[in-house]
């Protein structure tokens, strides 16, 4: 079951990420606790380097202590991430299992509908598999520095004989990172469209609902009910899978405000400028990265509010049958609860919690700039 990819899943690309980097939760335990015990302690081991560099240069070189810093929040963020896809093992089986209940896009008659989820499913097919080569091509800038400039992709403390252990190790490391922490990323943004099509497809039922038929009221209340406990499943999936994705996103919000601030700094400083387009690539990934979790999120929340607005346009008011009506009732009450996708309350995905992102980070990078001249 988890070797096989459908090709028209729009997920179906960062699984096999998932899979080929042992993270996918269908992967044998004992692998994935392998590959977890190793990824886990690499990055621990460059982080302690990294923290030895800026305790040793924090007097002498602030670039060098910023590239540590750089490193420093680069490992925790794959700690996180690797982590976080293993704890959740369980929990990410049932939201790819219960994958199995939702519609299907060929099933819709409608020409109309069926032409807007298939272009919305291959754009976002194809910008995936874009965002991957982007970045391949940038991991592979990383990996040859070490052939280009004589140091390491991210910097830290080489103790006398290390560097090239460490290099082959960040080697491996940058695979793992394409593997989980992309291919988490991807996952995300990919199984948030799919639940945007399921409610698109819902809003569409409902919209062409028949209030006033000859059929019998028990075809009605059939029908409805169909479609309210269609809601209540993808109302309880995305609860499932803000439950996952919870701590990524304290975890995304925080990282990438540290380390899009500490690029910024280092690209507008004079020197080097193979060390300043390599940090402006960092910046440019996390702002990637920070987008792939609060555009998908906000764009649930307003696929599932599309659902009220269907249901207050149709006449429903004019059934005679009470109990139909309360049921329109309960449903359109029910729809103005704001769907949120929260890191357990103290950030929320959307596109105003991304405005407030860059915001911050241009914020950050100006103090710091500001102390380092005060410093002169």
């Amino acid at each position: 079951m988890a070797k096989k990819f459908r090709s028209d899943d729009i997920s179906a690309d960062p699984l096999r990420l998932l899979w080929l980097g042992q993270m996918h939760p269908f992967s044998p335990f004992r692998r994935s606790v392998a590959f977890l015990v190793m990824n886990v302690s690499a990055c621990w081991l460059l982080a302690a380097l990294a923290i030895k560099g800026i305790i040793t240069s924090y007097k002498n070189d602030i670039f060098f202590v910023a590239e540590c810093l750089q490193t420093c929040n680069l490992m925790f963020h794959g700690i996180g991430k690797f982590v976080n896809l293993f704890l959740h093992r369980d929990n990410l089986k049932k939201l790819l299992k219960n994958r199995s209940k939702f519609w299907k896009i060929d099933d819709f008659q409608s020409e109309e509908i069926y032409q807007e989820l298939s272009e919305i499913t291959s754009t976002v097919k194809k910008g995936l598999r874009y965002y991957y080569c982007g970045v391949v091509v940038v991991m592979l800038l990383f990996d040859l520095q070490p052939f280009a400039t004589g140091s390491l992709p991210s910097g830290c403390y080489v103790p006398e004989g290390w560097f090239k252990s460490l290099t082959v190790m960040t080697w491996l490391l940058s695979l793992s990172f394409l593997n989980g922490v992309q291919g988490m990323d991807g996952f995300f943004c990919s199984i948030s469209i799919s639940i945007v099509i399921q409610f698109k497809m819902l809003t569409h039922r409902f919209k062409n609902m028949r209030l006033f038929h000859n059929e019998s009221e028990r075809k009605m209340w059939k029908e409805l009910k169909e479609l309210v406990d269609y809601h209540n499943f993808l109302t309880s999936y995305c609860k499932l899978l803000n439950t996952i994705f919870a701590s990524i996103f304290l975890l995304q919000f925080l990282v990438s405000i540290i380390s899009a601030s500490v690029s910024i700094f280092i690209f507008m400083q004079p020197g080097a400028w193979s060390n300043r387009i390599k940090f402006i690539l960092y910046y440019l990934a996390v702002v990637a990265e920070t987008s792939f979790y609060c555009v998908p999120a906000e764009i649930i929340v307003n696929s599932a509010s599309e659902i009220g607005y269907a249901v207050s346009e149709l006449d429903w008011y004019k059934i005679r049958i009470n109990q139909i009506k309360k049921c329109f009732v309960i449903i359109l009450a029910r729809t103005q609860r704001t769907m949120v996708f929260t890191g357990y309350g103290l950030v929320n995905m959307n596109l105003q919690t991304f405005v407030v992102y860059v915001k911050t980070v241009f914020s950050f990078y100006t103090y710091i700039n500001s102390v380092r001249k005060i410093e002169k």
